[in-house]
């Protein structure tokens, strides 16, 4: 640092205010200063001994975004949001994934001896008794967390919670107007949130339509299983004309299904599916869906970051993302 100052010909303070983004002292940092200190740290390539920055405020200066998996397009879409804003504040990010309890209780393990300062994670797939054990350890380490959960309160730590429930009621409501009055439902039977299949039930209670347990059909949490369920769906001789399924992926896998029975859509069977990925508005059809009113999701690494440097007014929030629905061709 002051070989980087002597470069600069400025103070070595003044370096140290710009490479840790101190913002109440920048100020005392002039443009043409700034510049200079970049051009000397490029010059010299200086690189900062985190270790022992990190050493000396007693932080990691990380958080960790816990998913239940990669390579969904939900997971990379807040994946790469969250890196961009935790950048943009002196973080850095470490993406994990954790599908079962007990491969989160590890993750959350590592949390607590010093990974990261704090945590986001998704944890709509596990129970309020589970996402309250996990909570309050991390809490007990003065990890602050944003988590993403359908039904569970904060206490001590923020929510996010998205409405899906709702838009599920609304996309079948929408299905009825249309005329059908037989729609099938494909599952995701390793979720745990019971929402969007409790809507279906309320749907066909509200319009007295029977609930039909050959209707609701698993599949939407794998691609292969969807293929073979929907084509199953396809041959039946009471074939329903409509399909809701519970994922925009498999609702994909289930046009193509349909494509190679030889049924049109919507013509045949109207599909809709949940989640609003860029795929399904390129398939064909393309496929009408629900998916959350925004898609960014910046503000909470800025919000967690806040916590974890305990910035007055900060504190554990409820973020209420609302679901519509997008009308395209496949329904």
């Amino acid at each position: 640092m002051a070989d980087v100052a002597r470069r600069a010909n400025v103070s070595t303070a003044a370096v140290s205010y710009l490479l840790s983004g101190d913002s109440t002292r920048l100020k005392f940092v002039g443009k043409e200063a700034r510049q200079r200190i970049l051009e000397a740290v490029a010059e010299l390539n200086y690189v900062q001994n985190r270790t022992a920055r990190q050493l000396r405020r007693q932080q990691a200066e990380r958080i960790c975004l816990v998913l239940p998996r990669l390579g969904v397009p939900f997971s990379d879409r807040i994946a790469q949001d969250i890196q961009s804003a935790a950048a943009l504040r002196g973080f850095s990010t470490i993406i994990t994934a954790g599908d079962t309890f007990e491969r989160t209780d590890r993750i959350v393990r590592e949390i607590e001896s010093g990974l990261a300062d704090g945590i986001i994670a998704d944890w709509q797939h596990l129970s309020e008794p589970e996402v309250m054990v996990l909570a309050a350890r991390l809490a007990a380490a003065g990890r602050p967390a944003v988590i993403f959960h359908p039904t569970i309160e904060p206490a001590g730590f923020s929510v996010v919670r998205q409405h899906t429930g709702r838009a599920v009621f609304e996309a079948l409501d929408y299905l009825y107007r249309a005329g059908h009055r037989c729609i099938a439902y494909m599952v995701h039977e390793q979720a745990v949130d019971g929402s969007r299949l409790a809507a279906y039930g309320s749907f066909l209670q509200a319009r007295g339509l029977p609930l039909r347990d050959d209707l609701v059909i698993g599949g939407a949490e794998a691609r292969k299983a969807a293929f073979a369920n929907a084509t199953a769906l396809a041959a039946r001789k009471d074939r329903p004309t409509a399909l809701f399924v519970e994922s925009d992926l498999a609702a994909v896998t289930a046009l193509h299904a349909f494509e190679e029975a030889g049924l049109s859509v919507p013509g045949d069977i109207a599909v809709i599916g949940c989640g609003n990925i860029d795929e399904g508005e390129f398939s064909h059809p393309a496929l009408t869906t629900i998916g959350p009113e925004t898609a960014h999701y910046d503000h909470l690494a800025d919000h967690l970051i806040s916590l974890i440097s305990a910035t007055p007014g900060a504190i554990p929030t409820l973020f209420s993302v609302s679901w519509q629905l997008v009308r395209r061709a496949s329904a």
